[in-house]
Order: structure tokens, then sequence, then C-alpha cells
């Protein structure tokens, strides 16, 4: 009994500094479990018509928040993504207090270990991100909407799925919300919580692919892989400034990478031929005079680092920093020629999400490369489609098939 009401007290402090109201006993309503065994009036009846200050929104259409004057100066969040979709109803018919408590477990006993590629990060993702968001209700909020998103994941044939999915909306618009009204720069105090959020808003974003109506299926998966690369480069930019604070920080264990390798030789068989391949295709391409196009050398440098980026990939221990690195270092003429579509850097765009098929399985990650390598072979024509040879067999589909798939859509000539 002793162990029980410690387990409680532990659980209580977790929200104390983000609830304005506290349970004096278990979380289950009517009763708790222990006032129902002992008999007594429970005091969570007590608090029960009062209203929480910590309150996932009702609004049947949310507006994008836009930040204040105070706030101009954060360029964290593109405008694009400030909010994910808006949420429309108030998920559940429980308590926001019994709701936050669930997320929050989960999050604590299941969704931390997919942010854990290795063992040694297991501990910082499941208690110290949650201690750094006791203090910082951004953070709150983007650890109980990917846990909202996890356990919408989990459930996906359940009646319910649909509350969670609200919830994890709810969650994700206040923590933008937050963060744009709290955090006008990164400093020492706030640099730990800023980076936390930082990766778990881009995972959050890649698994917002769920919300889509069509069993996951994105209308653009190249414009929606776009906004969230856009959003990683933003938030890398702007932690770099407060890099020496983060190595002294409660999270410096997520920096350490260990030494930069980017000898081809370490690279597997099929990987260097497949790269090899891709070169070698764009070496045969005739320079272009057009004014408007990439430059020649700006996609000399990123095949040049995307080779590296495979190299890191494969020469380390597998995880998505690795897979994720090659967006953050390529030039922006680079990403403008993926927004443009040119046909030479969807190519490169087809290459990039090889990667991410090799990164490790990740339940937020699922389906991203294949929809987005699918979308790149429908969106060029055939002499280019074989350029991206390699990355439609990884995903197991052949020119066949693809020539097939474009004759019913458009394509670049």
């Amino acid at each position: 009994m002793a162990a029980n009401n410690a387990k409680q007290e532990k659980s209580r402090q977790v929200f104390s500094n983000n609830l304005s109201s506290r349970c004096e006993c278990d979380e289950q309503a009517p009763y708790c479990r222990n006032c129902k065994y002992r008999r007594v009036n429970c005091s969570f009846l007590s608090q029960w018509s009062q209203t929480p200050s910590f309150k996932p929104p009702t609004h049947s259409r949310l507006q994008p928040c836009q930040p204040s004057n105070e706030t101009q100066q954060n360029s964290f969040l593109p405008s694009g993504l400030s909010t994910i979709s808006p949420p429309t109803t108030c998920a559940h018919n429980r308590s926001p207090l019994l709701q936050q408590l669930e997320l929050m477990h989960h999050y604590a006993t299941t969704s931390f270990a997919c942010f854990s590629d290795y063992e040694a990060y297991r501990s910082v993702w499941q208690i110290t991100v949650p201690q750094e968001a006791q203090s910082y209700p951004f953070l709150m909020h983007i650890i109980l909407a990917i846990s909202a998103l996890h356990i919408c994941h989990l459930r996906d044939s359940d009646h319910r799925k649909g509350s969670y999915k609200e919830l994890a909306r709810a969650h994700y618009h206040d923590a933008v919300v937050a963060f744009r009204s709290t955090v006008s720069q990164i400093t020492r105090s706030n640099s730990s919580a800023v980076f936390a959020f930082s990766h778990l808003t881009i995972y959050f974003a890649f698994g917002s692919s769920k919300f889509s109506v069509n069993n996951g299926r994105m209308e653009d998966p190249i414009g929606e892989l776009l906004d969230v690369l856009l959003l990683l480069r933003t938030a890398m930019e702007a932690l770099r400034s407060s890099w020496d604070s983060l190595v002294d920080g409660p999270l410096a264990m997520l920096l350490q990478r260990g030494p930069t390798i980017t000898d081809r030789r370490y690279l597997p068989l099929d990987i260097a031929e497949g790269l090899e391949l891709m070169e070698q295709f764009y070496h045969s391409l005739p320079l272009t005079r057009d004014a408007h196009a990439t430059p020649h050398e700006t996609y000399q440098v990123a095949i040049q680092q995307l080779w590296d980026s495979f190299v890191m990939a494969e020469t380390k221990r597998k995880d998505w920093s690795m897979a994720l690195r090659f967006p953050i270092i390529f030039s922006e003429q680079t990403l403008l020629s993926w927004k443009r579509r040119d046909p030479i850097g969807l190519v490169l765009l087809a290459h990039f999400c090889v990667l991410l098929c090799r990164a490790p399985a990740r339940w937020w990650a699922d389906g991203w490369a294949e929809q987005v390598i699918d979308a790149v072979s429908r969106s060029l024509d055939e002499r280019w489609r074989h350029a991206i040879a390699w990355p439609m067999k990884i995903i197991g589909m052949n020119l066949q098939d693809s020539d097939l798939n474009s004759a019913n859509g458009n394509s670049f000539h």
C-alpha cells in the first residue's frame, strides 16, 4: 500500500506545474480505486465540476495562430506549418485531466521508445524530456500530441481512433500557440526544451500523414515532404546559435555523434552501384543555358553530400538523425529545385528517399519514402524515370508498373 501511494504522489507531481487543480487520489472517475476500496468519499468528486486551466480547444474551426509583435523574431515554425489541421471537436467525454494523464502515461511507457534509437537515449526521452516539459507548456503539449497520434496509429481499426486524432490536433495546436507566445528567442535556459520540441514537432509532422482521409495516402507526397524538410532546416538553423548551451544541458547525450566518415569504400555494393548510376546519368545530361535553372555546380555539390550522407548512415549505428542529415546540409538552391519539381532535382529526391527506407522502422515514418518515390515516378517522363530505377526497385516497383501508372497522370518532358 505504501508503494502504491508513492506512485500516486509521483504521478501528481509530474503535472503540478501545468494543472491548476490537483487530485488527492487515483485518477479514475467517479471514484478512484483506493477510495472505492476503503469506502471513503473521493476528493476527486469535489473537483469534478471545476474547469481545468489546461484544456484542449473545442472550437469548430481554429485559424493558424500568428506570432505577436513580441515574437516576430521567432522563425522556428514556418507559417505554413502553424497547424497541421485545426481541431474540430473535443475528443472523449472524460475530463481533460484524465485525458492528459492517459496520454502522459502512454508516452512514458510506450511512445518514448520510438525516439530512442540507442539504449543510452531511453532515459533522456522517458524521464528528462518530461521533466523539462514541467516548465514549458509548449513541450508538454507536443508530448501529449504525439502520444495521442501514436495511440491513433495503434488503434487503427478501433472506433475510438477519431477521438485520439482530435486530441492530437488539439494538443499540437496548443503547442504551437504556446511556443509562439512564449519563445521570442532561444536562450540558455530554454534551449533544451526547444531542442526536444523541435524533434517531436518534426516527428509529429511526419506522423500527421495519418490524418489523411485516404487511408494514409497523401494527396501531394512531394509537397508534404518538402514542408517537413523546411521545418527541419528552420529548426536546426535556429538551434545552431545555442549549440554550446545544448552541449552543457540535460539533453547533451542526444548530440553525441562521433567522427565524420565519408569514405565511399564503406558503402555496401548495392548502394554504391545505385548512387554511381545516378551520378553517371547526371553527367550525361547536356548543360543548360536557362538562367532560371539550378546551376550545374549546385547539383554536383548536392550529389556529393548525398554520397556522404549514405556513408554516414551506413558506418554509424542506424538512427534517424543520420537519415535526416542530408536535408539539413544541402543548399537553398537544391530545395528550390525540389519546389519547382525540376526533373534533375526530383531524381535526387527519389535517391534521398532510399535513405529514409533504410532508416530504422518507425510508425510515424510509415509509407513516406514509398509514396514520395511513387509520386516522383508519376511526375517524370520515361527518359527521366529510368534514372530512378534503383529507388523504385528499393520499394518493390518496376519501370513497367510506373509507365502504366503515369499514363493516367501528368509528367515532365
